[in-house]
């Protein structure tokens, strides 16, 4: 006998008789009991399939489990190992935003699940999830407007900043502006308002 997992647990009594071939024919029973105990199996784990996600967008999926014993154990799911920040929760819900920091980068995560049963069992198993690199749109300050006198040299500085990591190079340009004004590959300003130019309100815009 090789007793399912719906027979244990299970008290069974076993009555066998034995008869001759004599005549008549003469038989005796007898019984004893086999008594079947619980055997906790371990459960299962489907975790995603590998999966490539953007740095600095919310990523979400859920682990799922399965357990065969009956009756059925309770199942709780937990992180083994990953990168910083990812979070797993007791019902498999698994959550990440990663930082500009973590991408580009390849993050095996392991989830590992358990059951109530006795003893406990459980199942570890990993997938991998590859960040990609998102550029991000880099910060431009200009000065504050300013009132300048007509045939005198101005300059200014104008400054960019970027949060990619790492950092991208960063270059200014002249979109539109009064005529001979001049913006430099690294933000230097320059201009001398010729005579006709002066008394004028000039509109600056530059691109970073």
């Amino acid at each position: 006998w090789t007793p399912t997992e719906a027979q244990g647990p299970s008290t069974n009594v076993v009555t066998v008789r034995v008869y001759d071939n004599g005549t008549p024919s003469l038989s005796v029973t007898n019984s004893f009991t086999l008594t079947v105990t619980e055997a906790n199996g371990a459960p299962g784990l489907t975790l995603p399939a590998n999966q490539t996600i953007s740095e600095l967008a919310a990523w979400s999926a859920n682990a799922t489990a399965t357990d065969t014993d009956v009756p059925t154990n309770s199942l709780t799911f937990e992180l083994v190992s990953g990168p910083s920040g990812l979070s797993v929760g007791g019902g498999g819900q698994m959550g990440w935003t990663p930082t500009e920091a973590q991408g580009p980068s390849t993050n095996v995560v392991t989830v590992r699940v358990y059951d109530n049963g006795s003893p406990s069992l459980s199942v570890t198993n990993s997938f991998t999830l590859t960040v990609n690199e998102v550029n991000s749109a880099p910060g431009l300050t200009l000065p504050a407007d300013q009132t300048i006198s007509e045939l005198a040299v101005w300059s200014a500085n104008l400054t960019g900043t970027d949060s990619d990591e790492p950092t991208n190079s960063l270059t200014f340009e002249l979109v539109s502006g009064p005529s001979g004004l001049s913006v430099g590959a690294g933000g230097q300003m320059g201009w001398t308002p010729t005579e006709a130019q002066g008394p004028s309100t000039n509109v600056v815009t530059v691109r970073v």
